[in-house]
């Protein structure tokens, strides 16, 4: 909140009409009448009234006040009757009437008196709760009769808190020494601060510890009443009644105040600074002080008080049962009053009277309807009361449970799962019952000694008692008869299933319909009896029902190839009929087998034999085509070309095996002629590529100089000598190697003309047989000068010219290549002379 600082250097002393009466002696005021009233209508607020005083026989005012439950803008005093000296004010605000004399003249006793009989308290609410008090009396301030203390307003705009706390202490009222409020209950608040005429201080303060309230002033000085901000709590068996949010300490505030009317809770509390706010609502508009507890106070009858009570119930208690039947409600009243009860919340006629109600013959949850009248009086409002019928769970009252004993002794004794009787109990499909198994009937009822259910042997009884509860808390009791099944299946009845490891892995797992087999196995019963078969994988399982196989329709084996069964079959009220290993399940394996995967023909090579390997057994065999063309029915099957084959084998249980595929590759020898070779050559790098779409249908790797390799999967070789060259292309598949001469073009790059024996001429290399003797190479120096003309078949140039011997350097050539068919290649190239 917002306040601005204002600070007031008066000093405040407020002298009232205390002083004058300080001079006389008190009156006693003495007052009775505790009532029960009715709602909306009017009742006395005393049944008798006095005024003693020994030295006055008047008196200017009186005030009676509703100190305690008042609701304003609902309660109201007002007088009734003729009274020609008293006039009355009512303020809606403190709940209080004053009594004055008219023209302000003092009124006699004797009149006073007469007034105050008759004036009424009435509220305008007839659902009215609470008790109301009432207080007489002489002085303005108010009176509160829990605490015995005056409580008063005093206005005073802009006043400190310290002011305020000064002047407090320097007023008295009859003698009683004041003080700023000290408010410890709601009682307190409710008169000194919603009933107050205005809003101001009050006595509390953190001034010296933040967050430490502490009352300053009256007889609790020092007393912590509450600790810590808007968030804190009250000390232990104190009272605060802070606004929302309050107190915040916003801006230095370390004094209590109470809000002015229309901020927050009327009455309620807020921290402010010393001075307060300069104007509007968080400016001090006075105190409240307090008058009473202080040492050395007279004691005063100056004040009487009188109280009436609501017809309210002061407890009411329902009552519930399990199932139709009557209940006992409960409801007490004040003294004085009686319970009347009700079928409806208004209107209608009494039921019945009394603190205890028995209800009629009730089969649901019904709610009656209680009131507290005293004289008659049927006005206010009713208190509900219920009368809770619990639903109770519907069940069978006794069942019969058969079982077959197929433990391997025919004694008439077997296990029994007692779960297994919990939908025989429970006919209607209940949920949320809980059902417990007990020996004796006693201790089905207190709920004692529940049997294990899962496995029971009727050797220790044949008759329980099932203790069935629902979440009401209801129960009932069921008798369990428990007996063993006079029918079997055959000796040695076997049904079985079997079927061929057909799925993707020959693992002797498979899926059966075991539903399938259900009608043989109830046609081993006589008809009419309302028969099911179920399925088990152990005895134990069929015996107590449980595990249950609940795929019948897709039941894989849990054992590879050979798997038995447990059948029982059984009433629709659960009783065995028959029980045993009479389904076995077989899956026959697959034939198994290998054979090669893969072959390689050559063409016009022999034909070839594929071969099946390793059968488990004896199996027939089916050798087919890509066309699927049967082409044998051996173990072997002999093709002559290349192709997808398939071999399937049948075992003697005719069972057919997953389809094995062989593949045949067709190959062949190169075919390897001068179109299917390329060459680079009369370069730095010669190259020598094969075209391998000219070659055939093999897979082929290729070798340079050597049948016997090394071989390269790469058809292009690089960096290849000057002269003949054996290229071989081999077949990987075996079908043989292919052959053909190369010819390799190329010039030396220097020669040394020195006689030694070695490079003394200069020469192309490495050309083929079909170049013509036509072709030639002429040789120039760096300036192109003519030097000479040489052929291919000649010895070569030897380094001289016009015989002399020509200096080292680099020389150019001109070759002039022409083949047997008249093309002509022209090269261009230098070469060094070294010497």
């Amino acid at each position: 909140m917002s306040k601005n600082s204002l600070i007031y250097f008066s000093f405040f002393l407020f002298f009232g009409s205390a002083l004058s009466w300080s001079q006389n002696i008190p009156p006693i005021i003495e007052a009775n009448g505790d009532q029960v009233y009715c709602p909306l209508t009017q009742i006395p607020v005393a049944t008798a009234f006095n005024i003693i005083d020994p030295d006055d026989a008047t008196l200017s005012e009186l005030f009676i006040q509703i100190s305690t439950g008042y609701v304003i803008n609902q309660d109201q005093l007002r007088l009734t009757g003729s009274h020609p000296t008293i006039t009355t004010s009512w303020n809606t605000v403190e709940g209080k009437l004053t009594l004055a004399g008219v023209g302000n003249a003092p009124i006699m006793h004797s009149d006073l008196i007469n007034a105050v009989l008759e004036v009424v308290f009435e509220s305008t609410s007839s659902a009215i709760s609470g008790d109301r008090f009432f207080s007489f009396s002489i002085g303005n301030a108010n009176y509160l009769p829990s605490t015995g203390h005056y409580y008063e307003f005093i206005p005073s705009i802009g006043i400190t808190w310290k002011d305020a706390k000064t002047a407090a202490s320097a007023l008295s009222y009859y003698g009683m020494q004041g003080y700023l409020a000290t408010i410890g209950s709601a009682a307190e608040s409710q008169l000194a601060g919603k009933q107050a005429s205005g809003a101001g201080w009050i006595g509390g303060t953190d001034e010296a510890i933040e967050g430490v309230w502490k009352w300053a002033t009256g007889p609790e000085t020092g007393t912590i009443f509450w600790n810590g901000a808007s968030n804190g709590s009250s000390a232990a068996g104190q009272y605060a009644n802070w606004n929302a949010n309050e107190p915040n300490n916003l801006g230095n505030e370390n004094y209590a105040h109470i809000t002015a009317p229309g901020i927050g809770i009327r009455g309620s509390w807020n921290d402010l600074s010393n001075t307060g706010g300069a104007s509007g609502d968080y400016q001090p508009k006075g105190f409240i002080v307090e008058y009473g507890g202080m040492p050395g106070d007279p004691v005063l009858d100056i004040s009487a008080s009188t109280k009436i009570s609501i017809n309210a119930l002061l407890s009411t208690t329902g009552a519930e049962r399990c199932g139709s039947g009557t209940l006992v409600l409960n409801a007490v009243a004040p003294l004085g009053a009686v319970v009347l009860w009700y079928a409806a919340p208004t209107g209608g006629a009494a039921l019945a009277s009394g603190t205890n109600f028995t209800t009629p013959l009730l089969s649901t949850t019904t709610t009656f309807y209680a009131l507290a009248s005293s004289g008659g009086c049927t006005n206010g409002s009713r208190t509900p009361v219920v009368a809770r019928i619990k639903e109770v769970a519907i069940i069978a009252s006794s069942v019969t449970y058969k079982n077959c004993d197929v433990d391997g002794i025919a004694d008439g004794l077997t296990d029994f799962n007692l779960n297994e009787i919990d939908a025989l109990i429970n006919p209607t499909h209940a949920a949320d019952l809980n059902i417990s198994y007990h020996l004796t009937i006693g201790n089905a009822n207190a709920n004692l000694e529940a049997i294990d259910p899962s496995q029971f042997n009727n050797a220790i009884a044949s008759t329980l008692y099932a203790r069935v509860e629902n979440t009401n808390g209801c129960f009932d009791i069921s008798t369990v008869d428990l007996e063993i099944s006079t029918t079997s299946f055959p000796n040695n009845y076997l049904q079985e299933l079997e079927t061929c490891d057909k799925d993707t892995v020959n693992d002797g797992f498979h899926v059966f319909n075991l539903s399938a087999t259900a009608i043989d196995f109830l046609t081993q019963f006589p008809t009419g009896q309302n028969l099911s078969v179920h399925f088990y994988e152990s005895l134990s399982d069929a015996q107590l029902d449980q595990n249950e196989i609940e795929t019948t329709s897709n039941y894989r084996n849990q054992t590879p190839f050979s798997q038995r069964i447990y059948v029982k079959v059984e009433s629709d009220d659960g009783s065995c009929y028959g029980v045993g290993p009479h389904l076995q399940l077989t899956v026959q394996p697959l034939p198994n087998f290998t054979v090669d995967q893969s072959e390689t023909f050559c063409l016009n090579g022999a034909p070839i034999v594929l071969e099946t390997y390793n059968p488990d057994d004896n199996y027939t065999y089916i050798w087919t085509d890509a066309t699927n063309q049967i082409i044998s029915t051996q173990p072997t099957a002999t093709v002559t070309s290349a192709g997808i084959y398939k071999v399937t084998a049948t075992s003697l249980f005719g069972c057919e095996s997953l389809p094995k595929t062989f593949e045949v590759v067709g190959s062949g020898i190169a075919t390897l002629t001068e179109d299917s070779i390329s060459i680079d050559d009369l370069s730095d790098t010669n190259t020598i590529t094969v075209d391998t779409s000219t070659l055939g249908l093999g897979d082929y790797e290729f070798s340079l100089g050597s049948i016997y390799g090394p071989y390269q999967d790469s058809p292009i070789f690089t960096n290849v000598s000057v002269g003949v060259q054996t290229l071989y292309v081999n077949d990987k598949n075996g079908c043989g190697v292919a052959e053909i001469e190369v010819f390799v073009m190329g010039f030396p790059k220097f020669f040394t003309p020195n006689n030694d024996g070695f490079n003394d001429t200069w020469n192309l290399k490495g050309f083929p047989a079909h170049v013509s003797q036509k072709s030639y190479i002429d040789i120039y120096n760096r300036y192109g000068l003519f030097l000479k003309r040489i052929r291919l078949n000649d010895l070569g140039w030897d380094g001289f010219f016009q015989g002399k011997s020509l200096p080292a350097t680099d020389y150019w050539f001109v070759a002039y290549l022409s083949d047997q068919d008249g093309q002509t290649r022209n090269f261009k190239g230098h070469f060094s002379l070294l010497r």
